[in-house]
């Protein structure tokens, strides 16, 4: 991880978590980085806004991959349907 204290970093998302989850709305990446980015207005410790950027970089370089993930997973799934296809010839 990225966060200059990596533990401080899980709180921040576990924080995130909890506060999408008590809200009951969808807990995924691009919701962890709303809330943090939330999270990051109302707080006015430069530790604590440093802990939550930290955060906010280290989820984005997921979504950033995650494009090509996608892409890697279709093609497994597509290759795995053509063999279901063909075995039943």
């Amino acid at each position: 991880m990225l966060f200059h204290d990596e533990e401080q970093g899980h709180i921040i998302i576990g924080e995130a978590v909890i506060n999408l989850a008590v809200s009951q709305k969808e807990i995924n990446i691009h919701s962890l980085i709303i809330e943090l980015g939330t999270m990051a207005e109302g707080d006015a410790s430069d530790n604590r806004l440093a802990q939550i950027a930290d955060a906010r970089r280290w989820l984005k370089a997921f979504v950033e991959t995650s494009p090509r993930n996608r892409e890697e997973l279709r093609w497994l799934s597509a290759s795995r349907h053509l063999r279901a296809i063909n075995n039943d010839r």
